[in-house]
């Protein structure tokens, strides 16, 4: 059933509300978690290995989301997820204590997942927004859900500025444990107001109909793949970590780091409502320029003289990774017929996954030797390599071969070097 632009409408709204409300509480814990902890006596290593065991659960889970969110009905792919966040924030209330607060970040991502994303979960959300956008609207769509994301890890990151008052950090804890218990009951009651369409899965004979990758798709989505393994190192080793950073380098406190993420998570929330309103032309060129600002914050940062200067740079380099977010999951899903939507989705977000589930470890390891610049130089690096990649794969499919590639089964109606193609046959499946 091809679902009708109201439908379509819904689901946008939806899913939006659900990236708000999960992000609320990924930018409270990204600003509040590493600081808290750290008060609450644990070592860097312990933390970084921690947030390392989670990324590495999210990838295992992701493999195998992904592989059934064509499968199975993705809207209850999503429910099972909240269901699970519910239940590591009650364990830990029922229980404050390290294990269960340890069980909460490998099973709900707390203090690593960012952009609003539902973790190992997102491949089921990417598959119900590639079936139900209308043609030529993937890219807008995904960079405004990329938006609502942003914009609550904004409003969360403020809360945490606010915050201190409250007392002893275990408290923080709680009160974060409580609000992701509500956030998910909140997006349980949302998704099951989902349209019906937007719900539905392919039945093996569409699966089947949709055919096998054509030589020139799975090279670029070995492209996509290597470029996600440098891209998700880099993250790993910077990103996840940055709030710690700010505490060793300048001895910054939490209401500090709090301001400085929250200013750094509102600009990439505008960045990306720009970049979902640019002309379709212009999007895969500002992806690539995005990631070369990506480099180059990340380059300059270990050479950073003050806390502010160190704050503009980290904003660049959150803005520049975080805010096309919407683009690349659109590049993938793009990259393939809607009845595999769910399987490249789950490819992509494995591959960003596999190695960024070292770097906390590997960056826990280097600050606990006193090396605080090397995860920053060695992040660097990596982003270097993932840019490099990309523009080989931007090259290649803006070529004119690439805007022609037919599916294997049916023709396809190209409308752009980026733009959603689909056969008949699995356009009947959604």
């Amino acid at each position: 059933m091809i679902p009708s632009p109201g439908d379509g409408r819904r689901t946008e709204r939806i899913l939006s509300a659900n990236r708000l409300f999960r992000g609320l509480l990924q930018g409270f814990m990204l600003a509040r978690f590493l600081p808290d902890v750290h008060a609450l006596g644990w070592s860097i290593l312990a933390a970084g290995s921690l947030l390392s065991g989670s990324l590495l659960a999210d990838f295992g889970l992701t493999l195998i989301v992904g592989h059934r969110s064509d499968r199975f009905p993705p809207k209850r792919l999503l429910q099972a997820g909240e269901l699970l966040s519910m239940a590591a924030g009650t364990l830990f209330l029922v229980h404050p204590s390290p294990f269960p607060l340890a069980l909460a970040i490998l099973l709900a991502g707390v203090g690593q997942r960012s952009n609003g994303s539902p973790g190992p979960w997102a491949p089921a959300e990417q598959a119900i927004l590639s079936r139900t956008s209308p043609d030529g609207e993937t890219y807008r769509i995904f960079s405004h859900n990329t938006f609502w994301g942003l914009a609550g890890m904004a409003a969360g990151a403020f809360a945490g500025m606010e915050a201190s008052s409250a007392g002893h950090p275990l408290a923080m804890l709680r009160f974060a444990m409580l609000a992701l218990i509500i956030l998910s009951l909140a997006n349980i009651l949302l998704l099951s107001r989902l349209p019906d369409g937007s719900a539905e899965v392919f039945s093996t004979r569409d699966l089947e109909q949709s055919g096998q990758l054509t030589p020139r798709e799975r090279w670029n989505l070995s492209l996509v793949v290597s470029s996600n393994l440098f891209y998700g190192l880099s993250i790993g080793m910077a990103d996840a970590m940055i709030s710690y950073w700010f505490l060793l380098k300048f001895q910054a406190s939490p209401e500090q780091i709090s301001s400085l993420l929250a200013f750094s998570f509102l600009t990439s929330a505008g960045l990306a409502r720009l970049l979902g309103n640019l002309p379709d032309r212009l999007k895969a060129f500002s992806y690539v320029l995005l990631q070369l600002f990506g480099l180059i914050g990340i380059a300059l940062l270990p050479g950073s003289i003050s806390i502010w200067s160190a704050g503009l740079l980290t904003t660049l380099r959150i803005a520049s990774v975080r805010a096309p977010g919407g683009l690349r999951q659109a590049l993938v899903a793009n990259a393939v017929r809607p009845g595999r939507a769910g399987w490249s989705a789950g490819l992509h977000f494995s591959s960003l996954h596999l190695l960024q589930a070292a770097g906390p470890l590997l960056t826990g390891y280097y600050w606990e030797s006193h090396r605080t610049g090397t995860p920053l130089v060695l992040s660097a690096a990596f982003m270097a390599v993932s840019l490099f990649l990309t523009i080989f794969l931007y090259v290649r499919t803006i070529s004119p071969a690439q805007r022609e590639c037919p599916d294997q089964n049916t023709p396809r109606q190209t409308r752009g070097p980026y733009e959603r193609r689909r056969s008949e046959n699995a356009s009947n499946g959604t």
